[in-house]
């Protein structure tokens, strides 16, 4: 199979079930800090499709971080307030995963949403009906920031301006966000980092998350030159390692525009395979900013047309081999227990916090 010159690739389920893997370290605490759900035109992923590929990995989720994709936005109403649909339907998400229905997961225990930043101070008022309407569950925003001159290098059908993260409402908006003790995710590729160590400076009561380790491109321009791809992301995430306000998620290998050839070969790669390939990236974020600031996160269903739920997790527990318990713990659950207050997990990370 070639590459499709998309976003994402396409789901295809008997492909993934050609290898099955048995869950590494099956009782490791597991917060998913990063998936969507949608229904449209590509595909469905909902409940149940995401509780199955929980109870099937054999991994232990614990708790999971429904992050914008722009679903159920309402179709009626003021624009500001269109995304408040998207925090309803992730909190219906939530209910029907705390009933235990599902399993033992808490499924979108925290909410990151859509409001747009360039409502700037207005931007207080779309956060409090959001908080309404989440049960609680708010956790965040997220905007399309993703930008990049060249047509090859797309990651998602919405195309924001370019330096919109330096636009005086956006900034205004993130302010907003700040006060009310909200992160802010963020996804941009590696040639945006800059942009995001100068709004990090800019608002130091800000905690910035960036999605999918800061974006490195394997398309386009980019294609073949992933050795120094690597080099120019490094010195971009030196920077923000720098800045105490932001945080990095491991995710997103599974995407097109990474450039990884994983959805051409006859069998879905294992998660040796998939260890092996993301080692360098995976390294050096933790040794730049420290497990206290990293955690996994799947990317599903976006980066399933890669690789299986189970083999993500193997992979990622591979590449934690070396790291101490405490280390592990962070990267699993800790970080973004911490990050998102994920209220199942408050109690224990007080707890542990006190005992070291």
């Amino acid at each position: 199979m070639e590459i499709v010159n998309a976003p994402h690739q396409p789901v295809r389920e008997q492909w993934l079930a050609l290898h099955r893997e048995d869950a590494l370290l099956p009782q490791l605490k597991v917060v998913d800090a990063h998936h969507h759900l949608w229904d449209r035109q590509s595909g469905r992923y909902l409940a149940h499709e995401f509780s199955q590929d929980i109870q099937t990995s054999g991994h232990r989720i614990v708790s999971s971080v429904y992050v914008q994709c722009r679903s159920m936005l309402r179709q009626d109403g003021p624009d500001a307030l269109k995304p408040v649909g998207e925090v309803e339907f992730a909190s219906g998400v939530a209910a029907m995963f705390a009933s235990g229905h599902y399993g033992d997961a808490r499924g979108c225990e925290a909410i990151i949403g859509g409001a747009s930043l360039l409502a700037g101070d207005g931007l207080q008022q779309v956060i409090d009906v959001m908080m309404q309407h989440s049960g609680g569950r708010l956790r965040g925003m997220r905007n399309p920031l993703a930008w990049h001159q060249d047509p090859r290098v797309a990651s998602s059908p919405a195309s924001p301006p370019a330096g919109l993260s330096a636009d005086a409402d956006f900034r205004r908006g993130a302010a907003c966000l700040a006060r009310n003790g909200l992160p802010l995710d963020v996804w941009v590729y590696h040639t945006q980092l800059e942009e995001i160590a100068c709004l990090a400076r800019a608002l130091p009561e800000l905690q910035i998350i960036v999605d999918h380790c800061g974006g490195p491109i394997g398309v386009g321009p980019y294609a073949g030159r992933r050795d120094e791809v690597f080099q120019q992301w490094r010195g971009s995430m030196m920077q923000l390692a720098a800045l105490p306000n932001i945080s990095i998620k491991i995710s997103g290998f599974g995407m097109t525009v990474m450039g990884y050839p994983f959805a051409e070969a006859p069998m879905p790669p294992d998660s040796a395979t998939l260890a092996q390939q993301w080692r360098p990236w995976f390294e050096t974020i933790l040794a730049l900013f420290g497990a206290e600031r990293c955690m996994f996160a799947s990317n599903f269903p976006v980066d399933k047309g890669m690789f299986s739920y189970g083999a993500f997790w193997n992979a990622c527990k591979r590449l934690a081999q070396q790291a101490s318990d405490a280390e592990r713990a962070q990267l699993f659950w800790r970080t973004a227990a911490t990050r998102y207050r994920l209220a199942s997990l408050e109690k224990i990370n007080e707890q542990q916090n006190a005992a070291e």
